[in-house]
């Protein structure tokens, strides 16, 4: 099964145990405003931890539960996100603050964060406290991308992305008992993200005014100028040799493992194709 296979078919499931999730729900506000945030999402960071459990030997069951908080808190996140970027659409609808307001929404991803993390405790307190400090990197990561500089630019996407690409790959690390392989693993979800975040830019930059550029995008444009197209693919070759390296010292099953390393192509394809960009 290719990984596009995989993602159309586990993308149900983790649907499907989101309907659970927020069964259980019973604040109607809160349920309403958790369904809207929590809507239409991709579900590729959960999709990543089943993939890579099941790569490591586990099984797709036992990285359930953690799949589903990687969404919960992603969602958050982007809940979060649109408020200080003060961007009105997300998943080709309206941000949900547009809808319900600032302070409800901050109230309910309130309720949503610590609640994903509870979930994550079910693999242990290791797991929770790598999840919890994640969530810490991806608030410093929110910040740099507010308020940071060009000189920033590496860290910011380091961490206000990369952060909840390491969430998934530690998901895997627990899910499949493979708790030896964590470093490795979250320097794998690290580049993965990494990857992802400055072809997300690139494709910003190449289709956006410049004065319109804000976070990270900015960043990088100041950085590089009329070199950015140069910087990204040098930038991403470099990352993507150090992705493969790991891939081959670490013990995939094999079926899996071409899947695994061509992952950053996969995700940039995707990328500059919503982008209506051919390549870079």
């Amino acid at each position: 099964m290719s990984l596009l296979e995989f993602w159309g078919k586990t993308k149900s499931t983790i649907d499907l145990m989101i309907e659970d999730f927020l069964k259980g729900v019973k604040e109607w506000e809160v349920l309403e405003m958790s369904k809207y945030i929590m809507k239409d999402g991709k579900r590729f960071r959960g999709t990543l931890a089943l993939f890579f459990t099941e790569a490591l030997g586990g099984t797709i069951e036992s990285a359930l539960k953690g799949a589903v908080a990687t969404e919960i808190l992603h969602s958050a996140s982007l809940a979060l996100d649109d408020i200080v970027d003060y961007d009105v659409t997300r998943r080709g609808d309206k941000s949900a603050w547009i809808v319900y307001g600032n302070r409800r929404v901050i109230f309910v991803t309130n309720y949503l964060i610590p609640t994903a993390l509870n979930m994550i405790s079910t693999y242990g307190e290791i797991a929770l406290n790598t999840s919890i400090n994640l969530w810490k990197d991806t608030a410093v990561g929110a910040l740099k991308d507010l308020y940071g500089k060009k000189e920033d630019y590496e860290q910011t996407i380091d961490l206000k992305t990369s952060s909840l690409f390491k969430l998934s790959t530690c998901i895997a690390s627990f899910a499949s008992h493979k708790v030896e392989l964590l470093d490795s693993l979250l320097e794998m979800g690290r580049l993965l993200g990494v990857m992802y975040q400055v072809i997300d830019d690139y494709a910003d930059v190449k289709t956006m005014e410049p004065e319109k550029l804000v976070g990270s995008a900015r960043q990088l444009y100041e950085l590089a100028g009329d070199k950015t197209q140069e910087y990204v693919k040098n930038s991403f070759l470099k990352y993507k040799e150090r992705y493969v390296e790991m891939v081959n010292q670490l013990p995939f099953i094999s079926h899996f493992r071409s899947d695994i390393q061509q992952m950053p192509d996969f995700l940039i394809t995707g990328l500059l194709n919503e982008a209506g960009i051919d390549s870079f």
